[in-house]
């Protein structure tokens, strides 16, 4: 159905990008004014920590928070960025917060076989990290990828059975499927959609198509469900919101913004002291007592350690490091490799499209009750996991069925956050005004792995990221995003709740017009044309055992080879979790 957009939505969400830039410039002043003028930072930094967490993302919140319960314990939490930005707690702003400067790292691949373009890897920056910009779903990951790390690494305690633990302890579950599965009263926020057009219609789908409409967190057995997300009230719910905000008078916990770590100092016995930092233009070094524990995520905490000396000593090498320990930092780069099915357009309003669906009353509903358009991140309502006929016990495609139509600025949006030039505005022109639903689907297991190197030794470089997407010899990973696909298609156009009464029907996209539609030729074109990351880059400092060559941290996170440093963050992940967020 088309619809008319409107000046006043349109202008809400065009001064979004100019609110978050004032946001974050207000935050850098205040944390001159009442941080740098009051406080002699010499004499903070000289008093040395027992531990000094590098990183206040979406781990360190949880380390620093965790570790400063002890009050014998003096913590350090080291932050690039700043607070999280105030436009952060709307889910709205989603779109907006990747990729802008002051709230994201701004990374890129190497240009792509496919594109001959780079492709853009958000990354959140500030306290909270990326789970202040991501889009707040909430999925543990299957039994059997936990199960897998315990094989790995020897160590039955990474094993499901133990693991599910800790996700309860840190649930206040107030989703889709209450059960014994879950729990409540733990730090982060677990929420049901509030704001999800055509959920209903979707989920019939499902059922017809075959499905079974499950609690993905407690089955994870092949099907779909209402998304669940980390918000309260309907706000974001990050792991600033849940571990450190609570605490900040804590006496025994220091956080420094706009800290930059450069270097992780070790001595002749490859213990770590202590790490250099810089602030403001101004280097500072402080103690660790007891461990200096990194917390920066895959493509950060990765590149720390190589700077320090810690990785391929022939990388290391070739850009001027002297090598300490001859590691394989940066190697074994997984991430969810993905597509972007759609759009499917509906004959019936029965899609979220901002421009029509956003109004002065959707802000004091989000203000006032925590209800609305807000709290929806960009139309995302449901989940799936779908099995491949090569893993049929084990799903390997995970689907985010996204009901948004098709507005002016969506395009823009999209291209905004995956650097991908006008490929999208120009795709979605035609469509303007139409409701629509889309699917984003990711391989959850994929064979292909890449790697992340120094571009030079300059801490403030960006380190280059080679995903290597789509490089497994036997092409499995292109065949099973293929099957994917195939299912997506036939849920929409074959099933009468959304094929019949919605009239939901896929649109070509113009790049693969030379291949007849709906093939797996066709879907081999779509795949390749839009490939996309969904954010959830692990493995550069994998766990192992003590000895395995493919290992840099042990089973208790321990930099191998080393005394007091550990790695705290996806990147110590040997392998991605098939549909975990």
């Amino acid at each position: 159905m088309i619809i008319r957009t409107t000046n006043i939505s349109s202008g809400i969400l065009t001064l979004v990008p100019f609110l978050i830039g004032y946001f974050g410039g207000l935050s850098k002043w205040r944390d001159y004014v009442f941080v740098e003028s009051d406080i002699n930072l010499v004499s903070i930094t000289n008093k040395g920590y027992d531990f000094v967490v590098v990183g206040g993302g979406s781990a360190g919140c949880v380390v620093a928070a965790r570790l400063s319960e002890n009050p014998d314990h003096k913590v350090l939490l080291l932050e690039a960025g700043g607070n999280p930005n105030p436009l952060s707690f709307v889910p709205l702003a989603v779109p907006f917060l990747q990729n802008h400067p002051a709230t994201d790292w701004k990374y890129e691949t190497v240009p792509l076989n496919t594109s001959g373009l780079p492709l853009r890897w958000p990354r959140g920056k500030g306290l909270g990290g990326t789970s202040a910009s991501n889009f707040m779903i909430y999925m543990r990951g299957n039994p059997k990828d936990f199960d897998q790390w315990a094989n790995i690494t020897d160590d039955p305690k990474w094993r499901y059975s133990n693991v599910e633990n800790y996700f309860k302890k840190m649930e206040d579950y107030h989703g889709n499927y209450p059960s014994h599965a879950h729990e409540k009263n733990g730090p982060l926020r677990i929420e049901a959609v509030k704001y999800a057009p055509g959920l209903d219609s979707l989920l019939e789908a499902v059922t017809e198509a075959g499905f079974t409409v499950r609690d993905l967190n407690a089955d994870q057995q092949e099907g779909f469900s209402a998304v669940e997300l980390t918000q309260k009230g309907g706000r974001r719910h990050s792991s600033y919101s849940a571990y450190i905000q609570p605490i900040l008078g804590r006496p025994n916990l220091k956080i420094l913004r706009y800290s930059h770590v450069t270097k992780i100092h070790l001595n002749s016995n490859l213990e770590a002291f202590g790490v250099s930092f810089v602030r403001r233009g101004r280097p500072f070094f402080v103690a660790a007592n007891k461990e200096v524990i990194i917390c920066g995520g895959t493509i950060n905490s990765a590149q720390l350690l190589m700077l320090s000396g810690i990785g391929p000593s022939y990388h290391l090498k070739s850009v001027g490091i002297k090598p300490i320990l001859d590691l394989p930092v940066g190697r074994n780069l997984q991430d969810h490799l993905s597509t972007l099915v759609g759009p499917f357009i509906l004959n019936k309003t029965a899609s979220f499209i901002p421009t029509r669906d956003v109004s002065f009353k959707s802000v004091t509903d989000f203000l006032f009750s925590g209800s609305g358009p807000l709290t929806s991140p960009l139309g995302v309502i449901g989940v799936g996991v779908t099995s491949t006929s090569s893993s049929p016990e084990w799903p390997n495609i995970l689907s985010f069925i996204i009901s948004v139509g098709v507005y002016e600025g969506l395009g823009a949006a999209v291209d905004n956050i995956y650097g991908t030039g006008k490929y999208y505005t120009n795709f979605f022109s035609r469509f303007i005004g139409h409701d629509a639903n889309f699917v984003f689907i990711c391989l959850g297991k994929p064979k292909s792995k890449g790697f992340i190197e120094l571009n030079d030794n300059n801490p403030f470089s960006k380190p280059i990221i080679n995903p290597q997407y789509y490089s497994d010899r036997e092409n499995q990973d292109m065949q099973d995003m293929i099957e994917g696909y195939e299912v997506i298609v036939n849920l929409y156009e074959n099933t009468r709740a959304l094929g019949n009464k919605l009239g939901a029907r896929l649109v070509k996209i113009p790049n693969c017009a030379s291949y007849k539609f709906k093939t797996k030729a066709y879907y081999e074109c779509a795949i390749r044309t839009d490939l996309r990351t969904a954010f959830h880059p692990v493995g550069t400092c994998a766990m192992g055992k003590v000895g395995d060559p493919n290992a840099v941290v042990d089973s208790q996170l321990r930099v191998i080879g080393t005394k007091r440093p550990r790695v705290i963050d996806a990147s110590v992940m040997p392998t991605i979790t098939k549909y975990g967020q």
